[in-house]
């Protein structure tokens, strides 16, 4: 019974730590399209140019999160290991969307 509330235990740590990448994504977003609102609404003449780019950012991170997650399966299936946990996958997609949201608030705080 005690090992079932340690496991829950560690279960309940690792979502937490999952919520809370999940949950700074959100406010790191919320503050690129805050910026990005912003170079539109002051007609800059960079907002056109964002805005292309705000979409060909996103088809491109879609495409390199879902390749990142294919091959982590396939490596897994090819390898005979155990196929990585939905969590495991998740946090993965979050890291790499964070590093790629981070990565426009720097460029767009200059």
């Amino acid at each position: 019974m005690i090992s079932d509330f340690g496991s829950a235990q560690a279960q309940a740590a690792r979502l937490m730590g999952l919520w809370q990448q999940q949950a700074l994504l959100a406010s790191e977003a919320a503050m690129v399209i805050s910026a990005r609102l912003w170079l539109i609404a002051l007609s800059d003449p960079r907002a056109a140019a964002e805005s292309r780019r705000m979409v060909d950012e996103k088809v491109e991170a879609l495409g390199q999160v879902w390749w990142a997650l294919a091959r982590a399966q396939g490596e897994a299936l090819w390898q005979g290991r155990a196929l990585p946990s939905p969590e495991m996958q998740t946090s993965r997609a979050v890291r790499m969307y964070r590093r790629k949201v981070r990565a426009n608030l720097r460029r767009l705080n200059r």
